[in-house]
């Protein structure tokens, strides 16, 4: 079994947290939050890959 959570698991569990917290109150706002960072944190981290890589291929340094 893979330890890497996907993207798409990721989301799914902010989404869920998301859900939780409005149905059974900020006793579990903890969880939301931590699950909202950690998104946040890889979609940021996808981007500046993004940025790094569009920069070098305009570099003509990647193939």
């Amino acid at each position: 079994m893979s330890e890497t959570v996907s993207d798409e698991e990721l989301k799914k569990a902010y989404e869920t947290a998301a859900l939780v917290v409005t149905k059974y109150g900020d006793k579990y706002l903890p969880i939301f939050e931590r699950l909202e960072r950690e998104y946040e944190a890889r979609m940021q981290n996808k981007k500046a890959m993004d940025r790094a890589k569009a920069i070098t291929q305009n570099l003509g340094l990647l193939n």
